[in-house]
């Protein structure tokens, strides 16, 4: 009994670190929650992968909301956006009603797209420390979340959309990783708003995601509800904290624990 008691307030800590990490950056968690269940927990990847998108669920809804709240989300563009990323979730899906993939190549795969996502948070950071105080500035003072014109470049962002979305319901990651990209560099909005969206885009696309892993997967609730009860705290702390943490600083530890834990994916 005490075993159990330990590991449950082990999970609620992880989702609570999680959480607040990935709500700060702008990233649904499933680049962390996978690789927590598989590697701590010994689940298998295509379950943890399940689960992982019935927590994102949680945990990106109530960040969602916090945003909201604090008016630096944008609900129509938002919506817009997710349209897209619905679509490629959908797609993921009958792809693989029809072809299996091996629980080997989805780890390869997984620690792939850690991998990536490292050094993209790496980039970023650099870009983050040479422009910060143009970034500041322009926010202040010339940036309009309501009147800003995305639909200039939305052309251009419509297939990282669909791929995040494809690679949300493929490898359970919530896709923040390629969404807060898209939004930032593609569409121009600044870095609080762009990782505020992409929880926006995150928690209407888990929507659908839970709904058809709870039909086609294998979602262990007992597990991802005690992680998702430390993650819906940890994303309301990281929201509200947000504005307070040095962006390059957290950029380059998000990058260094992803880059380790594609690592230790792989072998």
């Amino acid at each position: 009994m005490e075993l159990i008691w330990r590991i449950i307030i082990l999970l609620i800590i992880l989702g609570f670190l999680v959480g607040t990490i990935s709500s700060i950056a702008g990233i649904g968690g499933g680049v962390f929650f996978v690789p927590i269940m598989v590697l701590i927990f010994l689940m298998p990847i295509n379950v943890a992968i399940d689960t992982s998108t019935f927590i994102i669920l949680i945990s990106s809804g109530a960040a969602f909301f916090t945003y909201l709240k604090d008016k630096r989300i944008a609900l129509k563009p938002t919506l817009i956006f997710t349209a897209f990323s619905i679509l490629g979730s959908i797609t993921c899906t009958i792809i693989f009603l029809f072809i299996q993939i091996d629980n080997t190549i989805l780890k390869i795969l997984f620690a792939i797209t850690l991998l990536i996502a490292g050094l993209n948070m790496v980039r970023k950071a650099l870009n983050t420390r040479k422009s910060t105080q143009t970034q500041k500035i322009e926010t202040q003072e010339d940036f309009s979340l309501k009147d800003h014109d995305y639909k200039a470049n939305l052309h251009k962002s419509i297939p990282l959309f669909f791929l995040a979305g494809f690679a949300a319901n493929l490898l359970g990651i919530g896709g923040g990783v390629i969404n807060t990209p898209a939004l930032n560099i593609v569409l121009g909005y600044p870095i609080h708003n762009s990782t505020a969206m992409s929880t926006g885009i995150i928690f209407f696309t888990a929507i659908v995601n839970t709904i058809i892993k709870s039909i086609y997967g294998q979602i262990d609730y007992m597990v991802g509800l005690f992680i998702a009860i430390g993650a819906v705290f940890g994303a309301i702390f990281g929201a509200k904290i947000s504005k307070r943490i040095p962006k390059v600083q957290l950029q380059f530890l998000v990058a260094i624990i992803l880059m380790f834990l594609a690592i230790r994916m792989f072998f």
